[in-house]
């Protein structure tokens, strides 16, 4: 029995001792070094993979929001991503979409990400639908409230009462009531421009670092049947108000008295075009740096002849270029740096480019196409006899007419996803930031879960399932947070 008690003591012993062995043998993720973690993450080339991989654990959190990592990682990668565009649909080309007239097209597809949800307005007040897409710049979209025209119909010609400015990643909004002073003044646009450098951003926009110009129109104060443009620059308080930072009324540049003569044509190289007809190629332009309006007339061989469905300007690079429709030719004119003469850059016969193309009608054509809309990257064009759309690209100039794209009659708003949003920065340091800014005015509302400093569709789902609200680190009275998606 003596004998039989100490084989199983030994065998014990040999089993404990195989245990001991495998699992030194054995490397988890836990023993990989700091170092050799940050330069697998650096391979991550989506910065939503980014977030999510930082979502999984304290230490890859506390790792990807190191300052030398996030600096690594944009010099790598670059201060901002393409995540895809907010595309719209214009009343005149077809119905609006239901539930809101956006909808968001990733550049390319994120394995594991539910677009949707990522990029999705649900949390905004009144509901998506109450609010019409007008600006995209960074991360941020602008908003402005709809309110019934005459007859009942949406106009976005008179300023409105209400803005919002929102970041669909963290799901973050803040409202901006209009001016009573602005509110009887007819608009020609509303724009998101750059707040300033940022240090949790790398540079770029984020909220509250954001500001608005409003463009309007008055009638001239000296010129009978004339108008004149005004600007005005809106920025956030710390106490949630807003004020006019600077305003300028342009009495000497001159516009015609009817502001349905006038047409916003494009944003280029941080300036903004109106074209305006019966003007022999006049255009507005607005500079945004330092809010200057002036007037500049493009060549007739430009121009002529004008019409408001096929004149835009696009920027990239640096170059202004101007794209057309004259004769149901595509052209595209670039300016020549430092000469300021044109030249015909590329040319596309559209009667002949769509012709084989699912739809195409032998009818269609008879009278000038029009432009839809346009970026640095394609254009939209539908023949005027029926909305009948297809793309083009502008650096190859191939038609297509089954993109995804096409079923989008409207603009387009590139949206771009910052490689760290500032929601996601450490979460002490950033509380107490908000604490000290707020000076005990504000209580804000924070949870000791890790997953309060990461965007709702990273959350864990312990954190959802227990009903927790976020509140992120910013003023509570001026900056909202939706509740956690379920």
């Amino acid at each position: 029995m003596a004998t039989g008690r100490r084989r199983r003591r030994r065998r014990r012993r040999r089993q404990r001792r195989d245990v001991v062995i495998a699992a030194a043998a054995t490397t988890i993720v836990e023993d990989v070094p700091d170092h050799v973690l940050e330069v697998i993450l650096l391979r991550v080339d989506s910065s939503t993979s980014l977030i999510r991989a930082a979502a999984s654990c304290r230490r890859w959190r506390r790792v990807v929001a190191d300052a030398s990592f996030l600096h690594s990682f944009r010099s790598l990668h670059g201060t901002h991503r393409v995540a895809g565009r907010y595309h719209t649909i214009d009343p005149v080309y077809g119905h609006p979409l239901p539930g809101g007239n956006f909808v968001f097209l990733p550049s390319t597809p994120l394995t594991g990400v539910d677009d949707n949800r990522c990029f999705s307005l649900d949390f905004l007040p009144d509901g998506v639908s109450s609010w019409e897409l007008v600006d995209c710049r960074g991360s941020l979209l602008l908003l402005s409230k709809k309110s019934p025209g005459f007859g009942g119909v949406t106009t976005s010609r008179r300023f409105t009462d209400y803005l919002v400015v929102c970041e669909p990643l963290t799901r973050r909004y803040q409202v901006i009531p209009c001016p009573p002073d602005l509110k009887f003044f007819m608009c020609l646009g509303v724009f998101l421009l750059d707040g300033g450098f940022d240090l949790a951003t790398g540079g770029g926009m984020g909220i509250p670092n954001f500001r608005v110009i409003s463009v309007l129109f008055d009638r001239h104060r000296w010129l009978y049947y004339r108008g004149m443009p005004m600007s005005f620059m809106l920025s956030s308080g710390g106490d949630g108000s807003w004020r006019v930072l600077q305003g300028e009324t342009i009495d000497d540049v001159d516009l015609p008295e009817w502001m349905e003569l006038i047409r916003f044509v494009g944003r280029a190289n941080a300036c903004l075009y109106w074209g305006i007809e019966n003007e022999d190629g006049a255009t507005l332009v607005l500079d945004e740096n330092t809010l200057e309006f002036s007037i500049t007339m493009f060549p007739e061989s430009i121009w002529a002849p004008y019409d408001k469905w096929t004149f835009r300007v696009i920027g990239g690079d640096g170059v202004l270029r101007v794209v057309r429709v004259i004769g149901n030719d595509l052209k595209v004119f670039r300016q020549l740096a430092g000469r300021g003469q044109w030249m015909l850059e590329k040319m596309l016969r559209l009667p002949d480019a769509t012709r084989g193309l699912p739809g195409r009608e032998e009818w269609f054509f008879q009278h000038e196409a029009m432009i839809v809309a346009v970026n640095v990257e394609y254009v939209l064009v539908t023949p005027r006899e029926k909305t009948w759309v297809f793309s083009i690209e502008l650096e190859t100039m191939e038609v297509e007419r089954e993109h995804e794209r096409n079923k989008y009659p409207g603009p387009a708003y590139q949206y771009e996803s910052l490689p760290w949003p500032p929601a996601l920065q450490d979460p002490d340091h950033a509380r107490s930031a908000a604490m000290a800014e707020v000076k005990g005015k504000t209580r804000l509302r924070t949870c000791s879960c890790s997953a309060c400093v990461l965007p709702p569709w990273s959350r864990a789902k312990s954190h959802v399932s227990a009903g927790v609200r976020t509140t992120y680190p910013v003023p509570a009275e001026t900056i909202f947070a939706s509740p956690p998606p379920k």
